[in-house]
């Protein structure tokens, strides 16, 4: 048997109840912002997309390269070839998956009635999402190879870290980017 629910259990569950910390952290940070949070809709508007993108990105990354470590066609040194072409191509994945989200709301602004001027919006969200992607990526490349090299499955950590982590992050940079060009 290859799979063994003991063992996917003693790999996951720490990692599992970890990564709820950090989305219970997460939550707080939303709660400490909350008058930010109705001063700026958009903050509530972009939120889920942005977590969404950043959590899909890493995921991606992380599918692919934990499956280049177990097949071999990935060594577990950062600066192997093979993974340095997959965190190229997720970068470039990142920015023109961020841009364009960038460009279609701020042209569904007007319908929208957001309020916000559409540079701006573009800026901000082409900020957070160049963010969100470095730190996804670098992130998803450690935990990858951190999880290949202690013996760890994989396929039961890296998904779930990453796209935890993601969420916070998104958190992070959208307030950030919000915060540095509005306010």
């Amino acid at each position: 048997m290859i799979y063994s629910w003991k063992i996917i259990f003693k790999e996951s569950a720490p990692l599992l109840a970890l990564m709820a910390l950090i989305g219970i952290m997460g939550g707080q940070v939303l709660h400490r912002i909350e008058d930010f949070l109705f001063l700026f809709p958009i903050f509530l508007f972009l939120l889920p997309v942005m977590n969404g993108l950043g959590g899909n990105i890493g995921a991606i990354l992380g599918a692919r390269a934990s499956s280049g470590l177990h097949f071999g066609s990935i060594s577990p040194n950062i600066f192997d070839k093979e993974m340095g072409e997959n965190v190229y191509l997720t970068l470039l994945m990142g920015a023109a998956t961020y841009l364009g989200v960038a460009l279609g709301i701020a042209a569904s602004s007007t319908v929208l009635d957001l309020k916000v001027a559409m540079i701006n919006l573009i800026i901000i969200i082409a900020g957070a999402g160049a963010i969100i992607t470095v730190s996804t990526v670098i992130l998803t490349v450690l935990v990858s190879v951190w999880s290949y090299k202690k013996r760890i499955d994989p396929d039961n950590v890296v998904i779930p870290v990453i796209t935890t982590l993601a969420d916070f992050i998104s958190i992070l940079a959208l307030y950030l980017m919000v915060w540095v060009v509005i306010l």
